[in-house]
This record gives C-alpha cells, sequence and structure tokens, in this order.
C-alpha cells in the first residue's frame, strides 16, 4: 500500500541546458510518528542513495541530531510528545543551519507562516508526489551545500 506517498514512475531529470542533474548525496534524518509513511519515505530516498537514518520517535531525534551529522532534516509537524516545531527550534535555537523540511497532514496558512518564520525551509503537505519530494530533497541538499562553501 503505497497511499503515502504518491508514486510516478521514474524518470531522469534534466539539469541546466537539458543536461543530467549533478549527483547530489547526503546523510538525511526522517522524524514521523506514522511508520508506515516512515518506511515509505525512508525507501524513497535510500533508493535515491541518500544515506537515510528514521525515527519515529521525536525524543530520540533530538539525541541523533546531538550525535550525528545531517545534511537535511524531514520532519512531521503533528507527533506526540514533541511536534515539529519543537523539533525545529531546537535545531536553530542551537545555531544549526541544516535545512529543515516540515511534513503535515494539515496544510493551515498559519503553520505554515510559523514555520517557514522559525527557518523551515521547506513545507509540504502529505500526500506528496515521491518525484517531488526527491527534487525537493535534492535542492535543499543542493542550497546546504552552497551555503556552506560560502562559509569556508
Amino acid at each position: 500500500m503505497w497511499d503515502a506517498v504518491e508514486q510516478s514512475e521514474p524518470e531522469e531529470r534534466p539539469g541546466a541546458a537539458g543536461a543530467i542533474s549533478e549527483e547530489i548525496t547526503g546523510r538525511i534524518l526522517i522524524i514521523d510518528d506514522d511508520p508506515h509513511f516512515l518506511r515509505v519515505l525512508q525507501r524513497i530516498l535510500s533508493g535515491e542513495k541518500f544515506v537515510v537514518t528514521a525515527t519515529s520517535n521525536p525524543c530520540d531525534a533530538i539525541g541523533l541530531l546531538r550525535s550525528g551529522i545531517f545534511n537535511l532534516i524531514i520532519c512531521d509537524l503533528r507527533m506526540p510528545d514533541c511536534d515539529g516545531m519543537s523539533i525545529l527550534q531546537a535545531i536553530r535555537t542551537g545555531g544549526n543551519e541544516v535545512p529543515v523540511i516540515i511534513l503535515t497532514a494539515y496544510g493551515e496558512v498559519d503553520t505554515y507562516l510559523e514555520a517557514m518564520n522559525a527557518g523551515a525551509t521547506e513545507y509540504l503537505n502529505k500526500p506528496i508526489n515521491s518525484d517531488e519530494l526527491v527534487q525537493i530533497v535534492r535542492n535543499c541538499l543542493r542550497k546546504g551545500n552552497h551555503r556552506r562553501k560560502l562559509k569556508r
């Protein structure tokens, strides 16, 4: 059952001037309390050669963030105990500029504005097309890599 993320056939994604896009890799942390959606995201992104760590426990995610280096965080907005906004605020308060994608099944303007003002890189509504997700992940990783290069 693949209803959590809409599937479509893989296709080559052209980059600038019709050339095939450069290979973008990175370490991604996915945080979502829905085990089915978590597995689907992990399978899609692992299939694209990203190194994926996934957890359904938002409290564990804070520990993972402290102990590991991630190039991108994908986090559900509404979870029990610790929601995505709390995780985003903890990341930004600690001075970490890693790109963060907030996912939600509740596309409300107020939460969108709150997340973007708190430093989210993207705010996406579930379900999301797998090709669109991969493209957004690559764009976020590309922007994060560019930002790190500029700081050097």
